[in-house]
């Protein structure tokens, strides 16, 4: 009763608990909307897709990190690609604080890489070189330890990391008034450190890109190549390198690479065709401002002011662009506030909403608790009653078999001394030594009733506590075994004592009735002219074995797990008992820290064994 009442007063609070909101969705398919978004978002149509993944987050749950990180990263590349580098860099650090607690390797590399690739746009190149040299030692440790796992990412990250070494390298270059970088003397020593790692950088991916055949990339490595010589001062080798990647770019179609490598060979002309086929305005605008200086610097005016104008109007449309970019992002930081707004005040609907269910529920379940706290009342109080008379007639029934048992022995006591005194002087000295021993043996049962008696009482009041010291358990065996010898030599049984000395922790006077009570036990169930064996077991246990009768495992589960005394058995020369004894060392036992057990085959008699701590 008691049980079901607290499973069911549980289950009325974790309902409270757990109520659901109402109203509130859960997407069924994330992966559906994560790959509508990223369609969208490679069509150019940015701000739908921004719309759609927080339109997404709203309906998923905040402890669903998982599943919300497929989200942030696409967020995180629809914010790089709208040059809201802000808003990309938080979705990032999310997503890379998820892949460090929860993600692979491979997962963990390519948040790093991400990001490291955003702050680099942003200009913060040590940032980049961080994030980029940490995922370079995850895929070198991947290569080492998985051999299913490709060099791509690893050339990826390489190149990566050479750009924005050039990068940061070419931040101190001076500028000639031609508009052209200039390198060797006026770049530090820093600087050249910078560039020379670059170029081994650049070049270990290049080597992966051809080892896998990745012919594009090889094309754009080498085009990376030119632009680190260039700056190195190595003009013959950058146009060695330009030239293989100007092949390689218009032998595999890659049309953006091949105007690069033009605007770094510096065929500016050509370059103003391709980008205007492409309609990539800012590299148009790089190679016009390129040829305005150029002919500024070679005093040919006329032709460096028609550089200029055409430079100046790609400019403007470029301004125009960018207003239109930032008015974008404003928009849409603008659309994603008012979405914020609106689930904050959803949710905290929600919670209102929630909060009254909750409280109608905790309303009832406290009526219900007070009504089925009367109904256990009653039944505890009935239980109760039952119990008292249960126990009363235990009592009884106890007193009654303690009053059978006391007074068997002391029947045949009478009996044997009514015949000695009507005619004690025809009895023999054997005659006389035969009835004493009678008289002995019931008077050692009565007393060994008693003793285990006011011990089983001790125990049931709590009275009876443990005082456990070190002490020698062969001594004690052999201690015990004199004090039996005598009941022993009634029954013509033989105590054969096989202990040495073995030091264990326990309750002196605890260890005696034990022994007591498990020799006299055996003595009792052994045939006469049998033998009782008594001895030590390393590393802290004694046993004690007789010849008698098979115990069946019947009764040995009754002696083990009984919880009032035990239905004695008629010993072999039809001794009685009280069940009393064996209750009592299993009690003892316990309290000392020891087991009990009880061992028993036909025609090998019963073995009992007693272990104790050390």
């Amino acid at each position: 009763m008691k049980t079901t009442f607290c499973t069911f007063i549980g289950l009325i609070f974790s309902l409270a608990l757990v109520l659901p909101a109402q109203g509130q969705n859960v997407l069924a398919d994330p992966t559906v909307y994560v790959d509508s978004a990223y369609s969208l978002a490679m069509q150019g149509h940015l701000q739908e897709a921004v719309a759609l993944n927080y339109e997404a987050l709203e309906n998923i749950p905040e402890d669903s990190v998982a599943t919300r990180c497929e989200f942030y990263s696409c967020l995180l590349y629809c914010y790089h690609r709208l040059g809201d580098y802000e808003q990309a860099l938080h979705y990032g650090e999310l997503c890379l604080l998820y892949d460090e607690e929860h993600g692979t390797k491979e997962d963990l590399s390519v948040s790093l890489g991400n990001l490291a690739g955003i702050y680099s746009s942003a200009g913060k190149q040590d940032v980049a070189i961080e994030y980029l040299r940490r995922s370079i030692d995850i895929e070198t440790a991947l290569l080492a330890s998985d051999t299913t796992h490709t060099a791509v990412s690893l050339a990826i990250r390489k190149a990566m990391l050479g750009e924005v070494l050039v990068a940061k390298a070419k931040s101190a270059f001076p500028q000639s008034p031609d508009g052209e970088k200039t390198a060797g003397g006026g770049l530090n020593a820093n600087g050249l450190s910078l560039l020379d790692e670059a170029l081994h950088l650049t070049d270990d991916a290049l080597q992966i890109e051809r080892l896998l055949g990745r012919r594009t990339q090889e094309g754009i490595r080498l085009a990376q190549l030119a632009n680190i010589y260039d700056a190195l001062g190595q003009k013959e080798r950058a146009k060695e390198c330009n030239h293989e990647a100007l092949e390689i770019a218009r032998e595999t179609g890659n049309r953006p690479s091949e105007l690069i490598i033009l605007l770094q060979d510096g065929q500016l002309q050509e370059a103003i065709v391709l980008a205007q086929e492409l309609g990539m305005r800012k590299q148009e605008y790089e190679a016009c401002d390129r040829l305005y200086r150029q002919a500024q610097a070679a005093g040919r005016s006329g032709e460096a002011l028609a550089w200029l104008e055409k430079a100046r109007v790609l400019h403007e449309q470029m301004q125009s662009e960018e207003t239109q970019r930032q008015l974008t992002i404003a928009q849409v930081r603008y659309d994603s506030y008012r979405k914020e707004q609106q689930l904050k005040a959803q949710q905290r609907a929600i919670q209102e909403e929630r909060s009254r269910a909750r409280m109608l529920l905790m309303l009832s379940a406290l009526s219900l608790i007070i009504v089925l706290l009367l109904v256990l009342l009653l039944v505890q109080l009935r239980r109760r009653k039952r119990m008292v008379e249960e126990a009363a007639a235990y009592k009884e029934r106890q007193y009654i078999i303690l009053t059978h048992d006391l007074t068997n022995p002391m029947v045949a006591q009478q009996q044997v001394l009514r015949m000695f005194y009507r005619d004690f002087s025809n009895y023999t000295p054997e005659q006389i030594r035969a009835l004493t021993g009678q008289l002995l043996a019931g008077s050692d049962s009565q007393l060994s009733l008693l003793r285990n008696l006011g011990e089983m009482a001790q125990l049931e009041q709590g009275k009876r506590t443990m005082q456990p010291t070190r002490l020698d358990l062969g001594s004690l065996i052999a201690d015990s075994i004199v004090l039996m010898r005598s009941i022993a030599d009634l029954k013509d049984v033989t105590i054969s004592l096989k202990s040495e000395r073995m030091l264990v922790t326990a309750d002196r006077e605890a260890l005696r009735t034990i022994l007591r009570n498990i020799i006299s036990n055996a003595i009792k169930f052994s045939p006469k002219g049998g033998v009782v064996e008594v001895g030590t077991k390393a590393p802290s246990s004694f046993y004690v074995h007789n010849d008698g009768e098979y115990l069946p495992q019947e009764k040995i589960d009754e002696i083990m797990h009984a919880k009032t005394r035990v239905e004695s058995r008629v010993g072999t020369s039809g001794e009685s008992g009280t069940g009393v004894g064996l209750l009592l060392c299993r009690e003892l036992v316990a309290l000392n820290h020891g087991t009990m057990q009880i061992l028993s085959a036909p025609n090998e008699g019963v073995t009992m064994v007693i272990n104790v701590p050390r």
